[in-house]
């Protein structure tokens, strides 16, 4: 399973995450950052450190889950 984790700054300058499960395998960095700029553009999501001001920056994460029984 992939995650996509968008991070930003907000008005406090704290860090703050935002994920996007399943993301398209090829997204491109240029992509990102303009979907980034655009979130900020709309200012639609805000924090307990006020609203997003700045991109930092994206991350794929890949998460692998292997069940184990138990006897």
């Amino acid at each position: 399973m992939f995650t996509l984790e968008l991070y930003f700054l907000n008005e406090e300058e704290k860090s703050v995450k935002i994920s996007v499960d399943d993301p398209r395998a090829d997204v491109t960095g240029e992509e990102l950052a303009t979907a980034m700029a655009s979130i900020i553009a709309a200012d639609v999501f805000t924090s307990s450190g006020g609203n997003l001001v700045s991109a930092v920056g994206p991350k794929v994460i890949e998460r692998n889950v292997t069940e184990i029984e138990i006897a």
